[in-house]
């Protein structure tokens, strides 16, 4: 399994941000501090409240508003995905991040979250993939 672990500003604001996503919320592991987002079978995000975040890395926490120190691709099954999760992450309050990109075997889209945590969203032709 993979877990991203991400601060943020408001937790109640992400919890609904990423649930309005589509992806299912893990209450056992989450608390006042932390919330458990299901992505996959094999993905989650844990989302801790900048405090929370503090007590587990030993440097300081980064502003994603100001300082980029990393982003997340996604891929999923067709372009429409793509384009319909990007679509729910403007509406549900995320920010354009970078345009579109429409390749010969794989079309990408993207958003921040309402913290400015970068998001890609990639649909990959399989027949041209490694």
């Amino acid at each position: 399994m993979l877990f991203v672990n991400l601060p943020v500003q408001d937790l109640a604001a992400a919890r609904e941000f990423y649930t309005a996503l589509g992806f299912g919320l893990h209450e056992y592991f989450s608390d006042e501090q932390t919330a458990a987002v299901n992505v996959t079978d094999d993905i989650a995000l844990l989302l801790h409240t900048r405090e929370r975040f503090a007590e587990l890395v030993p440097v300081g926490v980064g502003d994603p508003f100001r300082v980029s120190t990393a982003f997340h691709r996604l891929t999923v099954d067709s372009r429409d995905e793509v384009d319909e999760l990007v679509g729910k992450a403007l509406a549900g309050g995320g920010q354009a991040w970078l345009p579109a990109q429409d390749g010969e075997a794989s079309y990408t889209g993207s958003f921040t979250d309402p913290d400015g945590n970068a998001w890609e969203i990639s649909w990959l032709d399989q027949l041209h993939t490694i």
